[in-house]
């Protein structure tokens, strides 16, 4: 669409009716209106890119009236609740008008990770500018013309007033060409040199760009970059976890070994009380992240290393490991899941029986029954838990159950296994970035 000039009428009624829907111009019939103007559009760092070659497009907002209005900003990554405020919107489609694939992570539940804001205020006439890569998007695997659709909506307010609510809202929805072109080894190797550059740079305090490039876009001929990045970040420059995802995206045997050297490297009970002030202090975060991954790959060479490690290791990454291996479909998996369901300790238990949900299939169920008899309610509530979540039937109880009416619970899931165990086929989970 190119520049929008914007007037955008604020309200006390609270309602917002499009006047004139070309020019977005905004009124609204209710007496004290407040006007806020801007010019907004998205537009591409460049006509065109070369294959494999980061891919940017820019979010520009103009202040055009005459005092100042401030808006909030964030880190450049993607987030994964396409409901934030301040989270841009990007469609790419082919010549043939499909849609290409999206790379980012589903999560099941809550979003993961975290997202950094600032604010800043915009004077009259000024200019505030973002880049977004385009490529934690869409996936861009072929040379072509390709089609963007960018959309964004993004609250403004009063500069130098303590109100918090928006006085108006800068809407952006723009059409954009891109084309990308053939590219070399070499060319493509020259195009991410600023990026490690930058990461390199001990002076550089913020190299978030840097980083999210590095870390979206991995290629083999920096592996050695990842692995030393994630030896050294938050809080210092960077988050480490990122990194593993970028080793993880990378999907090279060089780059899951180093997501297993820092899932061993965590806190384990041989250090003592030490290993649980460290996991408090969260330097146990990253091999949990790390497992994580290791778990969502699911390849059963790492089942070794994740038996070796649940042996030794102390809460919370014991639990961790337990609920992962339900992930992993072999019987060497099996084995430590079902061994724990009568372990003398209560959180073992619990974390055998998420283990067992994950693992999912009908097999599991006899065993999940069995737990609804444990003699701690914890362990029962987890256990109905997961009965409702594998399938679908939901008994009522009460969030403090005596024994007797976790008796009740019991006979009600035993009755309806009876009547459905010769049918019963659990639906396949939905693949997503979280457990």
């Amino acid at each position: 669409m190119g520049d929008m000039q914007l007037t955008e009428l604020r309200t006390p009624c609270g309602a917002w009716r499009p006047a004139v829907f070309i020019f977005l111009v905004w009124t609204n019939s209710c007496p004290g209106l407040a006007q806020v103007n801007y010019a907004v559009h998205f537009e591409m760092d460049k006509a065109s890119y070369l294959l494999g070659e980061p891919i940017f497009c820019r979010f520009v907002i103009q202040n055009t009236e005459s005092s100042a209005f401030t808006l909030r900003y964030r880190s450049p990554t993607r987030s994964l609740a396409p409901d934030y405020e301040q989270e841009p919107r990007f469609v790419v489609t082919d010549q043939r008008g499909t849609r290409l694939p999206d790379p980012g992570p589903r999560p099941c539940g809550n979003s993961q990770g975290t997202t950094y804001y600032g604010s800043v205020s915009l004077p009259p006439g000024k200019v505030h500018t973002e880049r977004w890569l385009l490529n934690q998007w869409a996936q861009f695997t072929t040379v072509g013309q390709y089609r963007v659709r960018a959309e964004r909506r993004l609250a403004l307010r009063r500069a130098g007033t303590p109100e918090e609510k928006p006085v108006a809202f800068a809407l952006a929805i723009d059409e954009l060409s891109v084309r990308v072109a053939p590219s070399t080894r070499a060319q493509i190797e020259a195009a991410f040199q600023p990026y490690l550059a930058a990461v390199n740079d001990v002076n550089d305090p913020d190299p978030a760009e840097a980083v999210m490039v590095l870390t979206s876009l991995p290629q083999p001929f920096f592996l050695d970059q990842l692995v030393a990045m994630t030896n050294a970040g938050k809080p210092d420059r960077w988050d480490r976890r990122d990194v593993l995802n970028g080793l993880a995206r990378l999907n090279t045997p060089a780059s899951w070994n180093t997501i297993l050297k820092v899932f061993r490297g965590a806190p384990t009970a041989t250090l003592g009380s030490r290993s649980k002030d460290a996991a408090a202090e969260g330097q146990g975060a990253l091999p949990s992240y790390a497992l994580l991954l290791l778990a969502e790959k699911a390849d059963p060479a790492f089942i070794p290393t994740l038996t070796e490690m649940l042996a030794k290791s102390v809460e919370p990454l014991r639990g961790d490991i337990l609920r992962a291996l339900g992930f992993f479909h072999d019987p060497r998996a099996y084995e430590p899941i079902y061994d724990n369901l009568h372990s003398a300790a209560v959180t073992d238990r619990m974390n055998s029986i998420l283990g067992l949900k994950n693992l999912g299939g009908k097999e599991v169920i006899p065993a999940l029954l069995a737990a609804l008899n444990d003699p701690e309610v914890q362990v029962r509530q987890v256990a109905n838990f997961s009965l409702e979540g594998l399938t679908g039937y939901k008994v009522a109880v009460s969030a403090s159950p005596s024994r007797q009416e976790s008796v009740r619970v019991a006979n009600q899931w035993h009755a309806w296994w009876r009547e459905h165990a010769g049918s019963f086929s659990p639906p396949r989970p939905a693949p997503c970035h979280d457990w």
